[in-house]
């Protein structure tokens, strides 16, 4: 009897003494983490931080790219434009005066050449003429051509704007001459304007051949398939059908 009533106490009092006995000393100590609070609030407005940088960066990269994918949309052309430049030439509308096309292409072909002479056949508005001109400081004589009246105007117009404005022109030896002339009559103008251009030739030459959109835009010109308007085909509307 007594027995039967001291083996459950002993049970008891060696379970009670192995649930409270000490760990082993080749246990593993036991680490428990405090985190600084702080620390933590630190670390995380960190984040916050460099995460809103990243955002910046991002949005600025992103207006940037969309702002070249304009200019290269607006000059149809494949290569980098300077931004800068070509607002100061051309405005930020695309509705104002004609965009030259190929443009980074063209300042890229004459980019490694000495232009101190240039030539351009099809003058137009002078779109390329005017971001050569810029390019090229060491230009000396420029001579553009082209039978379009109202062109011609605006060529005068637009290269006249850019010499008063750039001021590395302030200095320049560079002589502009426009001519109301088919690009055929190229000889005898460098003979009017320099004959040593005839024996040593100029340094630089464009042609920019076909109608550009200002004149198919404007459906009293006469060229326009997409208007209603007067059917003529003639850059120069005074030419006769004999000299054509």
């Amino acid at each position: 009897m007594a027995a039967a009533i001291a083996r459950p106490l002993i049970r008891r009092l060696l379970w009670h003494f192995l649930t409270t006995v000490a760990p082993h000393p080749t246990a593993p100590p036991q680490f428990k983490l405090h985190a600084n609070k702080d620390f933590a609030t630190s670390a995380t407005r960190a984040r916050r931080n460099k995460t809103r940088s990243n955002e910046i960066t991002s949005s600025v990269a992103e207006k940037k790219n969309s702002r070249t994918s304009m200019l290269n949309r607006r000059t149809r052309s494949d290569k980098d434009i300077d931004e800068e430049s070509f607002l100061k030439l051309y405005g930020n509308d695309n509705n104002s005066a004609h965009v030259p096309v190929l443009l980074g292409e063209v300042l890229d072909a004459f980019s490694s050449v000495h232009l101190r002479s240039f030539v351009d056949c099809t003058l137009g508005a002078a779109g390329h003429s005017c971001a050569i001109i810029v390019a090229h400081p060491e230009m000396q004589a420029h001579i553009g051509f082209d039978v379009d009246p109202v062109a011609h105007r605006m060529a005068q117009d637009r290269i006249n704007a850019v010499l008063k404005n750039e001021s590395s022109f302030t200095d320049s030896q560079l002589k502009v001459h426009t001519y109301l002339k088919n690009f055929k009559d190229v000889k005898s103008v460098l003979c009017e304007v320099d004959k040593r251009l005839l024996t040593s030739g100029v340094d630089g030459i464009l042609m920019d051949l076909g109608m550009s959109s200002m004149q198919v835009n404007d459906a009293q010109r006469g060229f326009s398939v997409l208007k209603r308007g007067p059917l003529d085909m003639r850059m120069d509307p005074k030419v006769s059908g004999r000299r054509l």
